[in-house]
């Protein structure tokens, strides 16, 4: 039976594995990608949909600070002894 060190060793060598097949397969996957891009015309629109744009007033509020104020007058005493009051 392996001892707590053994394994851990192992661990760490598959661990190293595994990081080194994952790249490998990550260039390839990217290989592939340029490939069909490249045979194929894609543009970025096509492989990642067009942009969304802000709608209506709502986007243009939080843009330029307008709209909804935050409370800073809210009642945060939790336990009403109202010793946060100043």
């Amino acid at each position: 039976m392996a001892t707590y060190r053994e394994l851990l060793a192992q661990k760490r060598a598959l661990d190293e594995r595994i990081e080194t097949l994952r790249a490998e397969a990550a260039q390839e996957a990217l290989a592939s990608a340029r490939a069909a891009i490249a045979e194929f015309g894609f543009t970025p629109e096509d492989l990642f949909g067009k942009p969304r744009r802000a709608k209506g007033p709502r986007a243009t509020q939080a843009a330029n600070g307008a709209g909804r104020k935050a409370r800073t007058d809210a009642n945060l005493d939790l336990f009403g002894d109202g010793a946060e009051k100043s």
